[in-house]
């Protein structure tokens, strides 16, 4: 396939999830930490979220589900975890070369920002 290709392949692809997800268009540029987590089966970005959440100092050892709650303007993305039996919580992915990640439940994130987890970002 040629680099035009691949390029037209991967626009029509981000056009169709922004459709699909129902998300604002996203910057010029692209999340590659949010393109992977995307192209991973429910499973996988489960156990991915779940390491996220537990690298911020959080137990969740299994998840019960996860929410793409949508980007901000700067390609930041927001998806949400409930971990069985516990806490909810918001792992938000910056748009930055290394994908980092930051952690807050969601008492916490309704209390800073008076937001609620597993809804759509407006």
């Amino acid at each position: 396939m040629g680099r035009i290709s691949r390029c037209w392949a991967g626009c029509m692809l981000a056009l169709s999830l922004m459709l699909v997800w129902g998300v604002a268009p996203l910057p010029l540029w692209a999340n590659p930490a949010q393109d992977r987590l995307a192209g991973m089966s429910e499973l996988e970005r489960s156990e991915t979220l779940a390491m996220f959440v537990e690298s911020g100092g959080h137990a969740c050892q299994t998840v019960a589900r996860t929410f793409f709650q949508g980007g901000d303007a700067k390609g930041n993305v927001f998806w949400n975890v409930e971990c069985a039996g516990g806490e909810s919580y918001v792992v938000v992915i910056k748009n930055d070369v290394s994908g980092s990640t930051r952690v807050m439940t969601c008492r916490r994130l309704r209390m800073v920002a008076g937001a609620d987890c597993f809804k759509k970002l407006e």
